[in-house]
Order: C-alpha cells, then structure tokens, then sequence
C-alpha cells in the first residue's frame, strides 16, 4: 500500500474529476448570468436579447426614440412631409411593430414634416428638370405630359397648371406639359420640278436640301428632279437632308475623230449622236484639219463640236 503511485490513486482521479466539473459549471453559471437569452452561444459571441419591436407610429419623435431606446434598440429618424401625419409624429417605421429583433438592432423611423406648401415656379421654357425641381424639393407630385411642337424644343415646358406663384400642397394637381419637338412630316413628291422649285417646296414642309446627284436620263427633262431620298410620301423629322438626283440629260458619247473628212461627212458624223457642229472654213484643202473637242473626248448630247475645214488665216 506504501509502494501505490499518487498518480494511480483512484480517490485521486476522482477528486480531480470533481474540480473538473465544478470550475465547469460554474464558467456555464458565469455565462448564463451574462447572456440576457440564456443561451452560453450568445454570450460567447456578445449577441443580445432577443426584443419586440414596440409600435411609435403616431407618437411625437422624442417619445419615439425614448421607447425604441428602452427597449434596447437604435433609433434612425429621417424627415418626409404628409398629407396626414401631423408635424414631429412618426408616420412610419422599419421593422414593423411587433417585429422580433436582438438589442441593439436599427429602426427606421419616418418623421413627418407635416403638409408642405411651394409657390409654382415660371416653367414655361425651362426644361422638364429645371421645372420640376422646387416642386419635387417639397413632395409635390407633378403630372407631365408629352406633345409635338415645331416652335418649343424638345424636353422644354409648354404649358402648366396651375400658373407661376400659386401656392400648391400635396394635396394638388400640379401639370406640366412638355415639348416633344418637331413632329415627324411626310417628304412632299418634287419630281419633275426645276431645283429652285424642289427645294422651296421642302422648305415649305420642315426640310433642307441634301446633296444632289446629276442622273444621266434622256426622257427626262434637263435638270428636273428625278427621285428623292427619302423617296416622296416617307416620314422623316423636321430639318432632315433630303437628297435629289437631277436629270443630267442623256449620257455622255464619244467624240468622233474628224479629221480629214468633208465639212459635210463630218457633220452628217456628229448629228445622229446628239453633238452640233460648228464648221469653220479656211482656204485649202476641203477637209477637217482640227477638232475641239478632241477625239474620244466624253461629252453630252448638245454639245458643240467645233470643226475646221483647211487653213484659217
């Protein structure tokens, strides 16, 4: 018995069991008397109780903030006006009354400004931003509507209702009506007429002359209107460029070479293609000894071709 070990002693391991299990639960006693849920778990990771959100909607806001704080939670008050909600009363709140929330949780809490009045601004040609700001500053909702109009620009005020310095509330119709701009027109039919007549005719319908295209066409008259882009009857907005392709006539030929032909070969040569002759004659020979223009030369019908028989001078 002298000879046991202290360490194999079976009074000896119990005895340490037993301070083992006591200094245990007196640390589960200490944090049960910190934690408000009795829950160790929240103790532990600083978590609070868990509370009733209480209602304040309709208490002045310093009673409001008093009750929330009472009952452990935070207070975040922010200002809007009411048609209803009498000034400095509470006229909403974030989470709802009877919420469950831990200590120390955000309520949202709406303050009311009560019924706020504005004198209308002069928006008539101010734009839609500029209009609206005063009235959007004091809560007043406003009613915009949209219409064509070739005199206001687009996004600025037409008319409104009620007029400049009548003092509004929420509880009014307050309406602005805002230019949309030009509204889109038809692209008039100018074909057949003279540039000069094509383009004041677009003029006359909200539009400007874009590039113009001379088109070989003999059927056509020389130098009217062809077609249009856009083509005629097409919507399109005020002051677009509408293109034109004029009649240029009938395409360009080539000269012929005339040398040394007869003054008559030579004209009886340019006739048929569309080219007049001019014969100049000189002493000589009786046969083309220049030409303007020169041969192969690319020129159009109606063009004078001059011709000269010998020598001149």
């Amino acid at each position: 018995m002298a000879g046991r070990r202290a360490g194999t002693d079976p009074i000896a391991k119990g005895a340490v069991a037993l301070a083992v299990a006591l200094t245990g639960a007196a640390l589960l006693a200490g944090l049960l008397g910190f934690s408000s849920t009795l829950n160790p778990l929240d103790a532990l990771l600083g978590r609070g109780a868990i509370v009733t959100v209480p209602d304040v909607s309709g208490r002045p806001q310093p009673g409001a903030e008093a009750d929330l704080r009472r009952s452990g939670l935070v207070p975040k008050v922010r200002t809007s006006y009411s048609l209803t909600g009498t000034r400095g009363t509470v006229i909403s709140q974030t989470p709802p009354a009877g919420s469950r929330v831990r200590e120390g949780a955000e309520v949202d809490v709406v303050v009311s400004r009560g019924l706020n009045r504005v004198e209308m601004p002069a928006a008539v040609g101010q734009t839609l931003d500029a209009a609206r700001a005063p009235l959007d500053d004091a809560g007043i909702d406003v009613t915009v509507a949209r219409e064509p109009s070739e005199t206001v620009p687009k996004g600025v005020v037409i008319s409104q209702e009620p007029g400049p310095g009548v003092v509004v509330t929420a509880e009014d119709e307050v309406r602005l009506v805002v230019s949309e701009g030009a509204a889109p027109r038809a692209v008039p039919d100018v074909t057949g007429l003279a540039l000069e007549g094509a383009a004041f005719r677009l003029g006359q319908a909200g539009f400007t002359v874009g590039a113009v295209t001379p088109v070989d066409d003999a059927s056509a008259v020389l130098g009217s209107i062809l077609r249009t882009d856009p083509a005629a009857g097409a919507m399109a907005d005020r002051d677009t460029p509408i293109a034109l392709a004029q009649a240029a006539g009938a395409p360009p030929v080539a000269v012929p070479d005339l040398n040394g032909r007869t003054a008559e070969d030579a004209s009886a040569a340019l006739k048929p293609l569309g080219l007049v002759p001019n014969v100049i004659r000189g002493s000589g020979v009786d046969a083309v000894t220049a030409q303007d223009p020169a041969p192969t030369t690319m020129a159009r019908p109606g063009t004078v071709v001059t011709v000269q028989i010998g020598t001149v001078g």
